[in-house]
């Protein structure tokens, strides 16, 4: 999220007497909620058709360069660590993967922290958490076209691990305050993690037998002949077939813009991978604040309350890395990766996106970092309710990730859409304010 005009508008806003750091979600000196659209560069916040437009096909293929980022570098670099350093795919899942596609949040929680000193953080993990949980299980599921019999170790490992830092978030943030040695006590229960996942066979292997090459990869990338890896004369030189259909063409036309600035600005997985690994991160930063930019204009010009929209389209997109990465990796055949990397990314959004940026601030201001905690129960339940859910599912249907699971979480995702919109409405009476019109210098503060 972008908020670099927060120090203007709160220094405008104590000269209209609105001394208030968190005015934007429930501040009582203002007779109405601040629209969203004021986080972002000032650049069409005006109401118009126009943007609308502009803004919702912009997000549409800023989805297809993602998934164009994630299918020809981001999950590529991912088999090409599994078979170098003899990892399984839900350790890779779990780890380098949801690492990667959790940087997002990562920014956003560096910008709430330092910048504007609010809650965003952990406004936007919470919000994406239930997502990624029910979300790309119902998308994996469902849409991929790929029935996936997982394993039962690594769901429960990461499920496990996932409700600990639950828990663990739910006490640091009981008082309101963050102290220097609660982040960091998130931070060491991570690198517990790291070493759990490092000695993972030899833990699994005191509870059952394992096959020597279980879920490894036991083909070199880089040599194969199926699905190849692409150079940058693949990228760019790579043309429909004659005999194609106009659809196929057509569609080519629409991609190869994606196709050849990537290709121009990130390395061919052939060469370096872990270098075309941190430039895919980075794309997936941009895109991903892009389009949280890009949809949050479209809710602002039809009249969407950032209260649904948070809940709704933003949710979704902080996730997007996710779930398409997760989408690719089922398809290939690896749905312990997919579905290790949703819980993954979640234990990563709480002990690292949270547990880093707070350490830092706490050891460069010297005092606690505060956080409202309000919501702190409901945030808790929603979290262990969704986690628990989705386990139960898996574990109903002897860990295969099909229709029925995806179908069981695209509805329970659902009611909890409906529920939580519902009890939002209900505590968000407030009009959004009109900063084209009476609260105008809002906007010029933001600018």
């Amino acid at each position: 999220m972008y908020f670099g005009g927060d120090t203007n508008l709160q220094r405008l806003l104590r000269e209209y007497g609105l001394d208030h750091l968190d005015f934007r979600s429930e501040s009582e000196e203002l007779n109405c909620s601040v629209p969203a659209i004021l986080e972002f560069p000032n650049i069409m916040r005006k109401k118009s058709i126009l943007s609308t437009v502009i803004c919702f096909a912009l997000s549409m293929y800023l989805f297809v360069f993602l998934a164009i980022v994630c299918d020809d570098y981001l999950v590529p670099t991912m088999e090409r660590l599994c078979y170098s350093l003899r990892l399984t795919y839900d350790v890779a899942g779990a780890t380098f993967l949801a690492a990667a596609t959790s940087a997002p949040e990562l920014f956003v929680a560096f910008v709430g922290t330092f910048v504007t000193e609010g809650d965003i953080g952990v406004g936007t993990i919470v919000g994406s958490s239930v997502f990624n949980v029910l979300g790309i299980a119902a998308v994996c599921g469902i849409f991929t076209g790929v029935t996936a019999q997982l394993d039962w170790w690594p769901i429960t490992r990461d499920t496990v691990w996932y409700v600990l830092s639950v828990i663990v978030l739910t006490g640091v943030l009981w008082d309101s305050s963050v102290n220097w040695y609660e982040s960091a006590i998130l931070l060491i229960l991570y690198v517990f993690y790291l070493v759990s996942l490092l000695f993972d066979r030899k833990l699994q292997s005191c509870c059952r037998t394992l096959e020597e090459e279980q879920d490894m990869m036991d083909e070199d990338p880089m040599t194969r002949e199926e699905e190849p890896l692409l150079t940058f004369r693949d990228h760019v030189c790579k043309k429909p077939d004659p005999e194609d259909s106009w659809i196929k063409k057509v569609w080519w036309a629409i991609q190869y813009p994606a196709i050849f600035i990537l290709a121009c600005t990130t390395p061919s997985v052939r060469t370096i991978y872990f270098l075309s690994m941190l430039v895919a991160v980075v794309w997936i930063s941009v895109i991903s604040y892009l389009v949280s930019w890009f949809l949050t204009i479209v809710g602002y010009n039809i009249g969407i309350p950032d209260s649904i929209m948070g809940l709704t389209v933003l949710a979704a997109g902080t996730s997007v890395p996710e779930v398409v990465s997760s989408y690719i990796v089922t398809r290939k055949g690896y749905g312990s990766m997919a579905i290790c990397n949703a819980i993954g990314s979640n234990t990563f959004d709480i002990f690292i996106c949270l547990g880093l940026p707070w350490l830092l601030k706490c050891l460069i201001t010297g005092s606690a970092v505060l956080i409202n905690s309000k919501s702190l129960t409901i945030t808790t339940s929603l979290l262990m309710i969704s986690m628990f859910l989705l386990y139960i599912t898996f574990a109903a249907t002897k860990f295969v990730l099909g229709k029925v699971v995806g179908w069981i979480s695209l509805i329970t995702y659902a009611v909890f859409l409906i529920v939580a919109c519902t009890i939002e409405m209900m505590d968000n009476t407030k009009e959004v304010c009109d900063i084209e019109g009476e609260y105008s210098y809002l906007n010029k503060a933001a600018a």
